[in-house]
């Protein structure tokens, strides 16, 4: 074999190990590990980071009913996987239904939580709620 095309194979086989080592590194995007914040309503948010999802994702939103109350709705123990980007949804289902959005990225989280349901005197509640959180 030739030195020029030595090279080449050299140059080009080390191009592709740094871009599966990137690839690799920009798939995951997000630390594993414990995460805990808050809701824009000031309510607790918490959760586990696994290299494929989020589990025990636990929160509390107020639900603002439209026959004035407010209904305080505690949620714990959902799952959801992430994609390539760190985005994940998860749906809980019970006497409302809440779904929860949010992105990781590095030690960090966001997102937002949409509940709605009926409170005992059969009126409808919902409620839009932003949320944030740390690793610890």
């Amino acid at each position: 074999m030739n030195k020029s095309l030595s090279r080449i194979l050299a140059v080009v086989g080390t191009a592709l190990l740094v871009s599966v080592v990137v690839a690799s590194v920009a798939s995951a995007g997000y630390k594993k590990g414990q995460y805990e914040g808050t809701t824009s309503q000031g309510h607790a948010v918490s959760f586990k980071a696994k290299k494929l999802g989020v589990k025990k994702f636990d929160f509390t939103v107020d639900l603002d009913c439209a026959d004035g109350s407010v209904e305080g709705f505690l949620l714990t123990g959902a799952q959801a996987p992430t994609d390539d980007k760190g985005k994940f949804t998860a749906t809980f289902v019970g006497q409302g239904t809440s779904v929860v959005k949010g992105k990781l990225k590095r030690k960090k989280a966001e997102g937002t939580i949409e509940s709605d349901g009926v409170n005992d005197a059969g009126s409808p509640c919902s409620s839009s709620v932003d949320w944030s959180a740390k690793k610890v």
